[in-house]
């Protein structure tokens, strides 16, 4: 039977339709976070009345190859400020490092090059070699036009009355020209026809204007500039607030450009630019049509573009007329961004909120990649009105920082954030550190640092320094004082303590979250140290036992710590491989200032740090780092501070003759540069007047002109305790180990110093005092106290004269 056919009019079987899902894009995160960062910025500004500021300068770099981010950012900074601006200004990044694997070499006292190589050069910049992305048969011959046109721009010096050719002989005249023009016609064909990488170039704009958060300066080179219109022509005034925009020998005049341009809307003055300043030197054969006013519409603010075109204003005309760092210190470019950014701006030694080591991470790093940073609070107690407590302001930073990971679908262990009294740490993106930046002031965020990575730096020692003649003499055994060992854990079942039941307490700061703490006969306190350094350390300071030298020997050694009864506290603040986070040294310092408040009393009367890392006095004061700040309150707990000098005395310089071993002078690291501490250089363990300071121990002046190191204490050859010994181990061959450094001196000075407050207990609770009376009774070795410092200590004078 056939099949009835459904009339017009009879109702219809539909499909359910299903769900519209939205997937949210990296590029739609980064707009919301322009929106975002946008928005709090205007209503912060409602709140405070305050006329809006510039904060922040993005730069866009043009063709061919670069030095890495950090490189090009600085070089752009002191071609228009005179050096370099930390977080104020930031790098659009680009490079095809498929054309490009390698970075051109480069400094900060660098400018725009047209790259190096063999002859024309072109071979050596793989640009010969490439097999690029298809394009139609329009298109190249679109780009063929434009190479001959560009060419012949360049071979008769620019258009116009008075226009000269490159002042250079004419072989490497068609050299300059064919190079010029192949690098550009590579990436403009890149960015007109390839769709993903036009998309990868527009995302590294959007990416670094995302956590502007307030009015900003654009500055493109190049192609830079095509980049940059296309992507600020996409932005409403809400999302992105350009108080000018700056264009320097843009390809934006040349019909090609414009032609493919218009595919996305009518050319015009963006809507979020206040002012567009184009820049461009006739030779220049990328700006070919060097002004665009004509060919660009004002917006609907009224704004037009300014032209400034003319013969040789690029002060790097005769060699690279397109060379952006020349742009860049063109008069009108520096006045135009002075008169947008204000004076005060361009002052390079300006306040930053992110320091500028990690800046120079961010700079260098994908936008995925994460940083480990120390997040430095406001001060303030909450006790004014309306002011936030320091556990307000951490909660409301942590707060943040989950709505920014969970914006970008990362997981909240991604962050591995650790609280702290005042700081707070947090592995973060470029994007989220910039973002807090732009939020600072809501957030009450002092600084944002690098959490920099830390490193590890008896019985004849113990003489050297007058600890064991004063062990005997004075009672000076460290009896009723703690002292903090923060280094990478004690082994504490030790033979060397165990008798004298020496370590009270452990803590695990290496791990996420506060530290977990271990007592005695909790699985992990006997065997915390998986390195050996710390064991070292801490059986120099205390414990010690009898035990024969070698099973084939009957000589007994009497090998005890300078100060053999003393407590010992250990934290574990370098991991296994002996590397640390300054994170994990502050929470470890948080713990001893908590345990002596709670005690109401000095339970923990020293520390002792035989750890250090470098130290970059363009960054922060010496003295000054966060690390300091801590290890600075803690002394002003009354808690003696004693510190490795570094190991950074010695070094190997390449030059042209070859490899030149050095003493380096100004090599003391961080934290061993805070005034408000003890530290310590290392000497020979047995002879130091006749071979004085040790070879490697590091040097003064610190960078700010202090003398230090304080003094020097035997860091030679010295045997302490082993972290790992076998079960049968019964001589000193089996359970003790020598080792080097400055870290081996500073606990010298730790345990004499637990020696004497044991025996001279009125100066517990002030390191001020006991530092003066250190150095005041050392022995002299008359070496250079830069180097020396007042020379090494002497525990039984300091017991006489007091």
């Amino acid at each position: 039977m056939a099949s009835k056919k459904p009339s017009k009019s009879a109702p219809r079987a539909t499909k359910p339709r299903p769900a519209t899902v939205t997937r949210i894009t990296p590029a739609m995160r980064t707009v919301k976070a322009l929106r975002e960062t946008q928005a709090a910025f205007l209503k912060r500004l409602a709140a405070d009345g305050a006329a809006p500021e510039v904060g922040t300068i993005v730069f866009v770099h043009g063709i061919g190859n670069k030095p890495e981010a950090s490189i090009l950012k600085c070089q752009w900074d002191t071609a228009l400020f005179g050096g370099p601006m930390g977080d104020r200004t930031r790098m659009s990044y680009w490079v095809n490092r498929e054309r490009y694997p390698v970075p051109e070499a480069g400094s900060c006292a660098g400018g725009d090059t047209l790259g190096e190589g063999d002859g024309p050069g072109i071979r050596a910049l793989g640009l010969d070699a490439e097999e690029p992305a298809p394009i139609t048969r329009d298109q190249q011959k679109s780009l063929d036009a434009l190479e001959k046109r560009l060419a012949a721009h360049l071979a008769r010096g620019g258009a116009g009355p008075g226009a000269k050719a490159l002042p250079l002989p004419e072989g490497l005249r068609r050299w300059t020209t064919k190079l010029l023009t192949r690098i550009f016609l590579k990436d403009v064909r890149d960015f007109l026809y390839v769709p993903a990488e036009r998309a990868r170039m527009e995302a590294s704009v959007t990416e670094r204007l995302a956590g502007v958060g307030g009015p900003t300066i654009v500055i493109g080179h190049s192609q830079g500039s095509m980049v940059a219109f296309e992507v600020l022509r996409k932005l409403k005034k809400a999302e992105c607030d350009v108080k000018l925009f700056v264009t320097i020998g843009s390809p934006l005049g040349l019909q090609e450009v414009q032609d493919e341009l218009k595919k996305g809307g009518k050319l015009a003055v963006p809507e979020c630019v206040d002012r567009w300043l184009n820049v461009a030197e006739r030779l220049d054969p990328v700006a070919l049509d060097a002004k665009l006013a004509n060919d660009f519409a004002k917006n609907a603010a009224g704004i037009v573009v300014e032209d400034v075109s003319g013969l040789q204003i690029n002060p790097d005309w005769k060699s690279n007329p397109h060379s952006g760092t020349g742009y860049l210190r063109i008069a009108q470019v520096r006045e135009a961004v002075r008169d947008a950014a204000g004076a005060a701006f361009g002052n390079v030694v300006g306040r930053s909120i992110v320091m500028k080591d990690l800046v120079g991470d961010l700079e260098n790093g994908s936008s995925a990649d994460r940083h480990a940073t120390l997040i430095q609070l406001t001060a303030g107690d909450g006790s004014k009105e309306g002011e936030l407590s320091i556990e307000d302001r951490r909660t409301a930073v942590k707060g943040r920082i989950e709505a920014l990971l969970k914006g970008a679908g990362a997981p909240l262990e991604a962050a591995r954030i650790q609280d702290m009294r005042r700081f707070l740490s947090a592995d973060l993106t470029r994007r989220e550190i910039e973002q807090l930046r732009a939020l600072s002031g809501d957030l009450k965020i002092e600084r944002v640092w690098r959490n920099a990575v830390k490193r590890a730096l008896l019985h004849q020692s113990s003489a050297t320094i007058q600890a064991r003649p004063a062990n005997l003499g004075y009672d000076a055994l460290g009896k009723g004082i703690g002292w903090a060992v923060l280094d990478t854990g004690i082994s504490a079942a030790h033979p060397h303590f165990a008798a004298r039941k020496s370590v009270v307490a452990q803590w695990d700061c290496t791990k996420g979250g506060p530290p977990v703490r271990l007592d005695p006969g909790k699985k992990g306190f006997d065997d915390l140290d998986g390195n050996g350094h710390g064991t070292h350390v801490a059986a120099t300071i205390a414990g010690g036992m009898s035990v024969k030298r070698s099973a084939d020997s009957d000589e007994v050694l009497v090998l005890n710590g300078m100060a053999p009864e003393a407590k010992l506290y250990g934290f574990k603040v370098l991991k296994d491989n002996g590397n640390g986070e300054d994170a994990f040294i502050i929470k470890a310092l948080d713990t001893v200032a908590e345990t002596n408040e709670k005690a109401g009393q000095l339970v923990i009367h020293g520390v002792n740090l035989s750890l250090g890392g470098a130290f970059d006095p363009s960054v922060f004061g010496c003295g000054h780092t966060p690390l300091c700040q801590e290890l600075r309150r803690l002394w002003q707990q009354g808690v003696v501070v004693v510190l490795a000098a570094g190991n950074e005395g010695y070094a190997v310089i390449e030059t042209e003759e070859g490899a030149v071993p050095a003493n380096m002078d100004l090599s003391i690291g961080d934290p061993a540069n805070l005034e408000e501490a003890i530290a310590v250089g290392s000497i020979h363990k047995t002879n130091p007047h006749t071979y004085g300071v040790s070879y490697f121990s590091s040097r003064g002046p610190t960078a700010d002109g202090r003398m230090k190191p304080d003094l020097v204490a035997p860091g030679e050859k010295i045997l302490s305790a082993k972290h790992v010994w076998g079960a049968k181990g019964t001589t000193a061959r089996d359970l003790y180990v020598e080792m080097s450094g400055t870290s081996m001196a500073a606990p010298h000075v730790s345990g004499l110093l637990a020696a004497f407050l044991s025996a001279r207990r009125e100066f517990s609770g002030y390191p001020d005092r006991v530092k003066a009376i250190l150095l005041a009774h050392c022995t002299d070795l008359a070496r250079d106290p830069y180097i020396q410092g007042r020379g090494k200590p002497n525990l039984v004078k300091m017991l006489m004269n007091t």
